[in-house]
């Protein structure tokens, strides 16, 4: 036995080196292509100063810098996601968040020469970063920025923050602390507070008010900011049709009118939202609802000339040179908005603004298409340059000035959409090369470790860090060289071996990989991307159609003598097939799995494109939900199914014996965390529903606490399990020197005691009256029952993060998976040809495995990954990150950001996770109860067993990477498409992530596998005489 532990652990390292090398070519290929697709824009670092716009365009302004200030102050209030609609409410409306800005309205309706309210149009991505660094900068963000919200750095482009410390201004600043990380060090006086933490809607709030006022009174600023983040964060945590959503705007409307009335003349306000929100006060994509911000601009001295106002226009780009014109200081370098002409009360003042406005944009093109060589874009900005160029100064109105620099602004837009179709390329075909040497290594185990192979295969990874490590912009063409020719190598390998497989191919495997390839294709479809999660069900629930009429025929088959089964060795048939209500259990567990998968309806979050899309009570915000009853259904459902998650597996251990001895500490440690978890999960949730009656209870230390506690559990459960994971121990007792065989079905609980009242029957009954009985707990589920301890304890945690809504989805996917793990309910060994199974449920999955290619099996399961990817109210759009999952039990200021965003990762890709750590499961079912027999004495059963496990997890890899693979190609097939940033680039964003959430969690499964193999050898060392006795 020792020696087949140190072949194992051999045999293991070289499996886990394979899985990990297969890992590695996925992520080179996402790395490779996401350099050529997701490319951020060249950034110039050039200034602007007062001498860079000259004669005809400001020698009007002796006194100023570019033109004639006409404002010494402003004062910015940024109100985070103000929505338009929150401010230019319907007057009859009965929204709860609308008509709550009274002042405003009273300012347009009776000044209206001093007041002005604009429909303020921000550029996607719509999160609070970007549109920080846009509104200071003038310049348009790319996609990919998107990806860096919880991670500013400082600003290294020209903007209004350094162009007023530039020409001696001061600023004054409080509220959203993410401008203390754009602008470190930059501001007079500073009063900051986290912006993390969504769920906290006064901190910030509260301490701008603390200030806002006095610092109002002691005039020592010249630029005023303040970030309000209230409304943004009630939209996050309650969403906007909330009574908390209506409070906060109407504390915002105090605010304004305070500020309007204690403001000096020579100051000019601007109250604007960075974004707006959905209906669910969610944000980050291009919706109109996220895209339409409010933009009110105030001033004791008159603004514009009209009478009345009217509904107006103005993009976020259009802010940075109005401010900066209207205090005069040089308009930053980078900047391609056009200011709002409005706001420039004398006609000569307009037009000389807009002048210095299209110098600086044109000033901005040269330098740009002089620094990057874009051919191009040189030539579609011939023709604009050469118009102006032929301007005399007289013909440069007003009007054509800001239409230039429209023309400019959307030229730079379109350009900036670059993409290189080599590292795009190279990508594709790393994953591709990728998926064909995952199915030599499936297919043909000994040709993958030939010498010609292995070294292509180092060599190219070799290739593979150092274009990742150079960050050169070619592509060095000895990678594209040894791919072609690895690639090369495989294909001929399988292509040549096709042919002859042709007859071992089965029908489900091609009826599976139909589905497969049904949903990859469906990725080239922007419609079917939206409608993934139908898609998706629809496949599950043909595959349980299709495997009961696979089932049924194979039974019709053996009573019409066409097909036999070997049952006569058995003492008992797996399951008694003449049975009248055979076909009815069947049909009713058909149903009920196609039932399960159909109530992941009801959690469909919606996303933009779908219209007629309703949120389900189990997605909204739980503070949100207005109606008691409601509550209390969506409490009733949360607790219940936390008790289901905690009761099946506990259920399965203890009927195969696993949870017996109360002696053993990893049994104790193991029921005591899971109870720990499972309360704490529950009174977490109950104290944040009663906090929603009650929002001082909110203000102490309990939320965090019920969450610390069941990571807290489960972390003392892993330090236990890492150091002995098996489940699996012998009961000795004196007399009897044989394993004892009885023949009685049992729960092993009930067995025990049975054994313990019939002792002496036994040690009559034995073949001599001196020895030991022995009990072994646990044996024929002694791997499965050690991972399924795991499951229990980690899928607690996995509840927790998703939250009490998506508890009872978890529970569905729990009942589909349970299936696969109750095989033999008897889990203490009397004697090995004994095995009964007498339930309807088991035999139909147990068909599956035992009967068919394990490739039906596996694509099933990878179906099942998305389908509960959608089931547990998810969306692969930036607007439907749950957000929410980094503050569970962590604190909104909390610095280690790595922390929350593995919980957030967790949450989204929970399904995944789930059924990747189940997998072996598909193996143990088949082999386990064999190698625990064997491996004593065969290492060739041990060694399949690992084999089989390390096959399963290839195929799984191979499945999701042919679906990544399509991926890839629709974008670079889409890459101009119209919806290539609203729906592709994000699905491509989402499946990286989840491939590489997937891969690292398949990894850490193969090694608990393998240290459960490990493990389960010493066991059968240490109780080897009791085994050696039995196989006499």
């Amino acid at each position: 036995l020792h020696l087949h532990y140190l072949i194992f652990e051999n045999m293991g390292s070289m499996l886990f080196l394979k899985l990990l090398v297969a890992v590695l070519g996925y992520c080179f290929g996402i790395f490779f292509f996401s350099r050529g697709f997701l490319l951020t824009r060249y950034a110039l670092l050039h200034k602007s100063s007062c001498y860079d716009v000259q004669y005809p365009v400001s020698s009007s302004s002796p006194s100023g810098c570019w033109v004639k200030s006409k404002y010494k102050r402003a004062i910015l209030l940024v109100v985070d996601a103000l929505r338009y609609d929150f401010v230019a409410s319907p007057k009859h409306s009965k929204k709860i968040y609308h008509n709550k800005f009274s002042l405003v309205n009273e300012l347009l309706s009776k000044k209206p020469s001093n007041s002005m309210l604009f429909k303020f149009i921000a550029d996607p991505p719509t999160t609070t970063l970007q549109r920080l660094k846009s509104l200071t900068t003038g310049s348009l963000p790319t996609f990919v920025d998107a990806g860096t919200n919880f991670a500013g750095t400082a600003i290294e482009e020209d903007n209004l923050i350094d162009q007023m410390i530039n020409q001696g201004r001061k600023i004054t600043f409080m509220g959203d602390d993410t401008w203390m990380a754009l602008f470190p060090n930059h501001f007079n006086k500073s009063y900051p507070y986290p912006s993390f933490d969504v769920k906290d809607l006064h901190t910030v709030d509260d301490g701008i008010l603390a200030h806002l006022y006095d610092e109002l009174r002691s005039n020592s600023w010249d630029l005023l900011i303040a970030h309000f983040l209230g409304v943004d964060h009630c939209g996050h945590k309650y969403g906007p049709n909330h009574p908390e959503m209506a409070k906060k705007l109407h504390q915002m409307d105090i605010v304004i009118r305070n500020v309007t009335k204690m403001m000096p003349d020579d100051t000019i306000l601007f109250v604007f939202g960075d974004h707006g929100m959905t209906q669910n006060g969610d944000h980050g994509g291009d919706s109109e609802e996220e895209l339409s911000a409010a933009l009110f601009a105030y001033s004791s001295q008159r603004l514009h000339l009209e009478k009345e106002n009217v509904q107006r226009v103005a993009a976020q780009l259009n802010l940075v040179p109005t401010l900066a014109l209207l205090l005069d200081i040089p308009v930053p370098f980078s900047n391609l908005g056009a200011l709002i002409p409005e706001l420039f009360l004398d006609k000569e003042d307009r037009t000389q603004a807009a002048r210095v406005n299209v110098y600086q944009v044109i000033r901005y093109t040269e330098t740009y298409l002089r620094n990057f060589h874009d051919s191009v874009l040189t030539e579609r900005f011939s023709s604009l340059l050469k118009i102006f160029n032929n301007l005399e100064a007289d013909e440069l109105t007003a009007e054509k000035s800001l239409d230039i620099v429209h023309k400019v602004n959307t030229i730079f837009l379109d350009s900036w959409a670059k993409f290189h179709l080599g590292w795009m390329t190279l990508g594709i075909v790393t994953i591709l090369e990728t998926i064909v040497s995952s199915l030599v290594i499936v297919r043909f185990p000994d040709r993958a470790e030939s010498g010609r192979l292995l070294f292509l295969k180092c060599l190219h990874f070799a290739l593979f860090f150092w274009a990742v490590l150079a960050r050169n912009e070619s592509i060095p063409p000895v990678i594209g060289i040894t791919l072609s020719i690895e690639l090369t190598m495989h294909l001929h390998c399988l292509v040549g071996k096709l042919f002859t497989a042709v007859d071992s191919i089965r029908t489900m495997d091609l009826i599976s990989l139909f589905f497969m390839f049904l949903h990859a294709f469906s990725v080239f479809s922007n419609s079917y991307i939206v409608n993934e999660d139908a898609v998706v069900r629809y496949i599950i629930q043909a595959f349980f159609i299709i495997f009961f009429i696979s089932t049924v025929r194979k039974y019709l088959a053996k009573q019409c003598g066409l097909h036999r089964f070997n049952c006569k060795t058995r003492k008992l048939s797996l399951f008694e097939w003449s049975k009248k209500n055979d076909y009815l259990n069947l049909t009713i567990f058909v149903t009920t799995g196609m039932l399960i998968i159909r109530c992941g309806v009801w959690y469909r979050r919606c996303r933009e494109e779908l219209v007629k899309c309703t949120m389900s009570l189990f997605l909204l915000p739980f503070g949100s939900l207005l109606d008691r009853n409601d509550k209390i259904i969506r409490m009733l459902v949360s607790c219940i199914s936390v008790w289901i998650i905690y009761i099946i597996p506990k259920r399965y251990l203890q009927d195969n014996g696993h949870l017996d001895s109360d002696s053993r500490l990893l049994v104790l440690v193991c029921k005591f965390c899971s109870k720990l978890i499972s309360w704490s999960l529950m009174a977490g949730w109950a104290y944040s529903w009663l906090a929603e009656e009650v929002p001082k209870m909110m203000e102490n230390s309990l939320p965090l606490f019920f969450p610390r506690c069941c990571y807290a559990g489960f972390v003392f459960f892993f330090i236990f399990y890492i150091f002995d994971p098996l489940f699996t121990y012998t009961n000795v007792v004196d007399r009897g020197a044989k394993l004892v065989s009885v023949n009685v079905h049992f729960p092993i609980h009930s067995l025990h005691a049975y054994v313990k009242e019939n002792w002496k029957t036994f040690m009559t009954n034995g073949p001599t009256n001196q020895g030991k009985l022995v009990f072994v707990h646990g044996l024929k589920t002694a791997l499965s029952g050690s991972l399924v301890a795991f499951i229990w304890n980690f899928t607690l945690i996995l509840t927790l993060l998703l939250g009490d809504g998506a508890s009872f989805s978890m529970v569905c996917l729990l009942l589909i998976s349970a299936i696969l793990l109750r095989l033999n309910k008897e889990g203490i060994l009397f004697i090995f040809d004994y095995y009964h199974i007498s339930d309807i449920i088991l035999l139909f999955f147990l068909k599956i495995v035992s009967e068919h290619s394990i490739l039906p099996v596996i694509i099933f399961m990878v179906e099942l990954c998305f389908h509960f990817f959608y089931a547990f109210g998810h969306q692969p759009t930036f607007a439907a990150i749950p957000w929410d999952a980094a503050f569970v039990g962590v604190p909104g200021n909390f610095k280690y950001l790595w922390l929350q965003s593995l919980l957030v990762m967790l949450n989204i890709s929970a399904s995944f996770v789930f059924v990747v750590l189940f997998l072996p499961m598909v193996v143990f079912t088949r082999d386990e109860h064999s190698f625990a027999m064997q491996v004593a004495t065969s290492y060739a059963q041990g060694r399949n067993c690992s084999m089989r496990i390390f096959t399963c997890n290839v195929l799984f890899l191979t499945v999701l990477g042919t679906k990544l693979f399509f991926c890839v190609l629709a974008c670079a097939l889409h890459r101009r498409h119209l919806m290539v940033w609203k729906i592709f680039a994000p699905k491509f964003i989402f499946e990286t992530g989840l491939f590489f959430v997937t891969s690292v969690f398949m990894l850490i499964q193969f090694i608990l596998v393998l240290r459960l193999q490990s493990r389960f050898c010493f066991f059968l060392q240490a109780n080897k005489h009791y085994f050696s006795h039995n196989n006499d």
